[in-house]
This record gives structure tokens, sequence and C-alpha cells, in this order.
């Protein structure tokens, strides 16, 4: 697939281009080869010029055309060819999917909801569904067999434990969904007089699974801007940032500082949609910045407020927004302010925990412009 681009060299050589899709790049014919007294060989029956709005002519209406219209001695219009762009490993990605197993049955779809996004090789999903999406350009589709070494991997007998039934809480059945101590989610898989089993194998381990996709958008880094912020817990922020239209990705994590892993949010948003200043609204909004390490009943230095700049001006703009905020506060403003530096990845049962049930299985909508109230673990 391609997309055409006029391109307009003139007499001077000046080289514009009118791209029909703005977020691809043209190649464009260098300046220096086009013919310095003659339009012959790159006029094109379909090519208008970009100045007189003047269809070319074939060439044996060269001349008549020169005499009648200056404007075509002044320039002329090539047609290009620009490439399609595909997706690869970093670019940020909206996808359309149905997901299938051996027996034809539909496990997953997300056809009735909002495209997935997440960041192609960046571990929000497995590997296999990376796989998927590699190479497509928007609004291609491709059915891919994910093995399950490239999906949940196999089914491990270690991942289960056996327990006496009497020292179980008394209300486990099977099939209810527990969540573990290390945070990891598992399911009662046998109740018996004398044991109940607990498996932590997800439930599509040791199989296959086929998959429908369909490549909605494809982002390139390039385009996005990062911000990053403390509000003394994962779990509430990281919601709050996630219903904001723009914000493409975000990531629960640990920066900045001589604590071992303070907590922090990282937010990847399309400044085209949002900008800093609605961040950091959110921001304000979704912890108490006049709170000295401190958020609730968590307490230490790990608990502190913090905006931490990846540019100038996103710390100019931090500045301005917290001093028009200070006077909507009773108490001091006491966020720390400094440039970003070290960022980590917390565990994986950190990421998209309110969304994905948190403490008590009960998942909360990451729906863009959502207004529910947030339940802070879950």
């Amino acid at each position: 697939m391609s997309a055409i681009s006029r391109t307009l060299l003139t007499r001077g050589g000046a080289l514009k281009c009118f791209p029909s899709r703005l977020d691809f790049t043209p190649r464009l014919y260098h300046a220096a080869t086009r013919p310095q007294s003659s339009v012959s060989g790159v006029l094109t029956s379909s090519a208008g010029c970009c100045l007189c709005n003047t269809q070319a002519a074939p060439t044996s209406w060269r001349k008549k055309l020169r005499a009648a219209s200056p404007a075509l001695q002044r320039c002329f219009a090539v047609q290009t060819a620009v490439e399609t762009q595909h997706a690869e490993t970093g670019d940020f990605v909206q996808v359309h999917y149905t997901g299938t197993l051996e027996d034809g049955s539909v496990f997953d779809s997300s056809l009735e909801r909002e495209p997935l996004e997440f960041e192609i090789g960046g571990g929000k999903v497995i590997p296999g569904f990376d796989d998927a999406v590699l190479g497509l350009a928007e609004g291609e589709s491709r059915k891919q067999l994910v093995p399950a070494t490239r999906a949940y991997g196999e089914w491990r007998e270690d991942m289960t434990a056996k327990i006496p039934t009497a020292d179980a809480p008394p209300e486990l059945h099977e099939g209810v969904e527990v969540q573990l101590s290390n945070g990891l989610q598992a399911t009662v898989a046998e109740v018996t007089e004398d044991h109940v089993v607990i498996d932590a194998n997800h439930a599509l381990a040791g199989k296959d699974l086929d998959f429908e996709v369909e490549l909605i958008k494809l982002q390139k880094p390039s385009t996005l801007e990062q911000a990053t912020f403390a509000a003394g817990c994962f779990w509430g922020p990281e919601l709050a940032f996630q219903r904001v239209p723009g914000v493409i990705s975000t990531t629960a994590g640990y920066t900045n500082g001589d604590t071992p892993d303070p907590t922090y949010d990282e937010v990847m948003y399309d400044p085209k949609q949002t900008d800093y200043k609605q961040l950091l609204k959110i921001f304000l909004e979704n912890h108490d910045p006049t709170s000295l390490n401190k958020q609730g009943g968590d307490a230490g230095t790990q608990y502190r407020s913090g905006l931490y700049f990846h540019t100038e001006e996103q710390r100019q703009i931090a500045e301005e927004v917290m001093a028009e905020a200070a006077p909507s506060f009773e108490d001091p403003i006491v966020t720390e302010m400094a440039k970003v530096k070290g960022f980590k990845a917390a565990e994986e049962y950190h990421q998209q925990y309110l969304e994905r049930g948190g403490r008590f299985g009960k998942a909360q909508s990451a729906k863009k412009g959502c207004d529910d109230p947030i339940r802070c673990y879950g």
C-alpha cells in the first residue's frame, strides 16, 4: 500500500511537499536532478500544477503551453510514492482482536469495547501477541497461531498448592478466584473434606491460542511525550491517568532518590490529545500534595509527593501550575520537584492493578472519560 504525495520543484531549486498523510515521510527527488531548461520526462498526464492548478500536458504540447501559460515555465508537479508505516518494536498501537481456542470457542474479544492500547515489546501483552501485530500497517489484519510457549507458558505443577480444608476460609469453593499474599491471582481448583487445591497457573496455560488482530492506530514514540508523577501509591493515580483521553500508556515503577523502590507512575501521552497541564490537574486531584512523606495510612519517604520533569518546558509548566494551585490548599504544598532519573518498572502485579481487579477481584473501568469513583485497594 502507498499514499501519493505531490512534490513541487521550482526553478529556483526550492522543494515543497504537500503530503496526503502528514505522518508519512515522502521519498523526494533531489532538486539537483531536475531538468534545468525543460520539463520533459517528469510531466505526467495526471499531475496538476500546485501553484496555478493547470493540468500537465503531453510533451508535444509543451511549447504551446509555455507560450499560453508563463506559470508552466516556473514550476511543474511530480508524483512520488510514500512508504506506509509498519508496526515495529517500541511503537504504540491500538488493536482490535478476537482470541479463540483449538475447539473454536472465543476466550476473549475487544470488538464490543475500546481497542487494546499497548507498546509493542513493552511487556503489557503476551509475546505472541506482539508477534501478531509486528509488521502490520493501519487497517491491516492478520490471523496468527500463538503457541503456549509464546502465550501463557506450559502448565506447571509447582504453581499449585494443597492446603488442609481446616486451614482454608470456609467460603472457598471450586472456581473462586483468590489473590495470594505475593499479589498473584489463583483459582480454587478442588475442594474436598480434607484439602483445598489452589492453582496459580493462568487459565490459558498450556494452550495454543488463535488470534485475529486488526491494527487500528499506530503511533511512533517520537510523536509522544512522557510525564512522571509520585502520588504516594501506584494504583489509584495510575487508574486516574489511564482514563484520560490522550494517555497512551501508564507504568507503575520506581525512580529518583536513595530510598529503595519509592512508588511512581510513568505516563506516556499524545500531546495532540492532552497536555502536561491536564495531567498535573489529575495528579493534584488524586493525592494530597501537602502531606510530607505520607499518603493515608502509608508513611515513609517512598510515599512522598513528587513531580519529576523530563524537559525544561515541563519544569516551567509544573512550577506555574503548582503556584496557581497553592491557594486552594489550607497547608503548604510539599511536592518535590526534580529532573527524572533512573525509572524502573515495578513488578507485573502492580501494573494496571485496579483495572485487573485489585485486592478484592472487582475490576474498575479504565475507559477513557470514565468518572466512576476510584476504590484505592480494589
